[in-house]
């Protein structure tokens, strides 16, 4: 009995190491849906940023079909009604980068839309088989997000992002520069920071991506990311996470 604890204690371990890796060089990796059948796991196991192009988004996340889900009328955004935030998409630019949901509801509108059940079928069959214990312990979480998100840290094996309606900034901090923020950082734009915010903000150094629906950019843990919107309209988007034990033990302390 013994002998099988330290086994597993072993194996967690292991794991955790293969987890807290990260590159410290950042390039950007690209693919289109059609090949992901076959260059998924190689592209994945570089441990990079991932654009896929031609992806199908999740149906039901977009102004016009809200609008037609009744029942969502009086979800609270921000302690406005959505249907408030359809007909005046214009209050959700004003959090600048304070998302306007927290996590926990923007776990529930994802429920709502049906988001998981839509990611389980379409994406963790394929993430499964990118690992070699995925096929037991592989799960997905899903958030929807309504307007922006300053910079968080990701913290899923892999964290996907799939604009469905209006186009998207999405910044990606480099690994030195981490030390450069100010400790108040997270749910800020890297761009907005200023002398006040951190003497060393000219030594920031970040890649802007623009992200548009059809499109999705997924990220290894422990990347520093935004999600800054290009437009006063509209934005929303599906947040797929791809958790194994490890990530989701990291996630629930986070």
């Amino acid at each position: 009995m013994i002998d099988i604890l330290i086994l597993i204690t072993l194996v967690f371990f292991i794991a955790f190491l293969f987890y807290k890796q990260r590159n410290i060089s950042l390039e950007i990796l690209q693919a289109e849906e059609s090949q992901l059948d076959e260059q998924l796991s190689d592209l994945l196991e570089e441990q990079q940023p991932l654009i896929v192009r031609g992806i199908t988004p999740p149906k039901g996340l977009t102004r016009e079909s809200l609008e037609k889900i009744p029942r969502l009328a009086q979800f609270s955004v921000g302690g406005q009604p959505l249907d408030d935030i359809l007909k005046n998409p214009g209050m959700l630019s004003g959090a600048k980068g304070q998302p306007v949901l927290s996590q926990q509801r923007r776990e529930e509108l994802a429920d709502e839309l049906s988001l998981k059940v839509w990611a389980e079928h379409a994406w963790l069959p394929r993430f499964k088989q990118t690992t070699w214990t995925g096929w037991a312990v592989g799960c997905v979480k899903t958030e929807v997000l309504l307007g922006g998100l300053g910079m968080v840290r990701t913290c899923a094996k892999y964290t996907c992002i799939m604009p469905t309606e209006g186009v998207y900034t999405v910044s990606i901090l480099s690994k030195d520069s981490e030390t450069f923020l100010p400790k108040e950082w997270m749910y800020k734009y890297p761009g907005d920071l200023s002398p006040n915010d951190t003497p060393l903000v000219a030594d920031l150094k970040y890649i802007d991506i623009i992200v548009r629906p059809g499109t999705m950019i997924c990220f290894p843990p422990h990347f520093v990311i935004s999600m800054k919107p290009n437009q006063e309209s509209f934005t929303a988007a599906a947040i797929v996470e791809y958790h194994e034990p490890i990530s989701l033990m990291v996630k629930s302390f986070s």
